[in-house]
């Protein structure tokens, strides 16, 4: 590992553990039962590298994979992923020949594009499959409930299609407290008894995201789709006061954010440091300088506010975060000298800083923190 990062000629990298990886899939299979399993690796397998994720799990023997776009699924034919591809975002204006030349599954939330994938169906004489997505609640995409009985008339009119899937999406699964999962589940299991009655029975029918495979939710479903427990988080539970969390196995982040000190300096009590003398030194201190900052995804929002890892122990970082370089005060972490490993996101021997912390420090979610990782920080993976 480290000949690999000794020639990187920025010393700021992520780490990825394929290992971690497959023992969180191991953890979802086992939660997730007979039920399939669909790996939902959409915006670049949520920053941590869609093709060297997926190929892993492949590996694993995962059922499907869920993308947002055709740019995302195309990615995954070209680097030989073999698994079906849901397009959970739809097809929006790309040509429905993409779905039969790179095999992609659609979904569809309305009748729009239905004529539209019957002609090129009967043009390249092939059915196209797609998943039917009903909004029981979230209230974006989906078919309104209302409207199930004239969708399925309008798709029996048409040749070359095929109904295969049926789905919805879950608004607050880690919510334990609020009723409106319980509401959705019943919204979808009478929608999904309505497409019965139609005659219309789905091979693939899936509600599950990660909240809800961790929180034991039960659902009429053979499909979970999962994203972020695949990487170690999901969403912190909500549970009643005095209430005692679901039991559920632990899962490993499996993304560590690193860079290294290039530049030491002391400084006497006074010295304002970074853009607009954001920060202002109390007393005499060390400060190192380390080559990240928000083009990389350490949020300028975290400007006097958050944390590094440096040599096991907490640095604050001071000063305002600027495009390509922060500042840490080592004052207190005797020994600290360029080249030192410094850790963003991740976990030492003796202490972690997780996305959830980071996500909590900016009201945002821990998704956005791992999303927000630049192109241009280097993924090594390690196994």
């Amino acid at each position: 590992m480290d000949r690999v990062t000794d020639k990187l000629l920025r010393p700021t990298w992520v780490e990825i553990s394929l290992s971690k990886l497959r023992r969180n899939y191991q953890r979802i299979r086992n939660l997730a039962g007979a039920r399939r399993v669909m790996a939902v690796i959409k915006a670049d397998a949520y920053g941590h590298g869609a093709v060297p994720v997926a190929r892993c799990l492949a590996g694993c023997g995962v059922d499907w994979f869920g993308v947002a776009t055709v740019e995302e699924a195309l990615e995954l034919r070209a680097a030989g992923i073999e698994q079906p591809v849901l397009l959970l975002g739809g097809l929006y204006m790309s040509d429905p020949a993409h779905l039969i030349e790179y095999r992609l599954t659609p979904s569809l939330s309305s009748t729009m594009r239905l004529d539209t994938y019957a002609e090129c169906a009967h043009r390249y004489r092939r059915p196209i499959e797609f998943h039917l997505k009903v909004d029981s609640g979230l209230g974006r995409l989906g078919l309104p409930l209302d409207r199930l009985t004239a969708f399925v008339e309008h798709y029996r009119e048409l040749a070359g299609l095929q109904l295969k899937g049926f789905f919805t999406h879950l608004a607050s699964a880690e919510d334990l407290v609020a009723s409106q999962t319980d509401e959705q589940g019943q919204r979808f299991a009478s929608a999904l008894e309505q497409l019965r009655r139609l005659e219309v029975e789905p091979a693939w029918i899936h509600v599950s995201n990660s909240a809800a495979l961790l929180t034991g939710r039960k659902f009429p479903e053979n499909l979970v789709r999962i994203g972020a427990l695949l990487f170690g988080y999901c969403m912190p539970l909500v549970v009643s006061p005095g209430q005692e969390l679901p039991q559920a196995p632990e899962f490993e982040p499996i993304l560590t954010f690193k860079s290294r000190v290039v530049y030491m300096k002391d400084v006497p009590s006074g010295t304002p440091l970074g853009y607009g003398a954001a920060f202002h030194a109390r007393r005499p201190s060390r400060i190192a300088t380390v080559p990240v900052g928000y083009a990389d995804g350490l949020s300028h929002a975290l400007s006097n506010r958050g944390y590094a890892i440096v040599r096991g122990r907490r640095a604050r970082i001071v000063g305002s975060i600027s495009m390509d370089l922060s500042l840490l005060d080592v004052t207190d972490i005797p020994g600290t000298n360029i080249g030192d490993e410094i850790i963003l996101m991740g976990q030492s021997d003796h202490c972690s800083i997780t996305a959830i912390e980071i996500a909590q420090l900016l009201d945002t979610v821990p998704y956005e923190v791992l999303c927000s990782i630049g192109k241009r920080v280097p993924r090594i993976y390690v196994d």
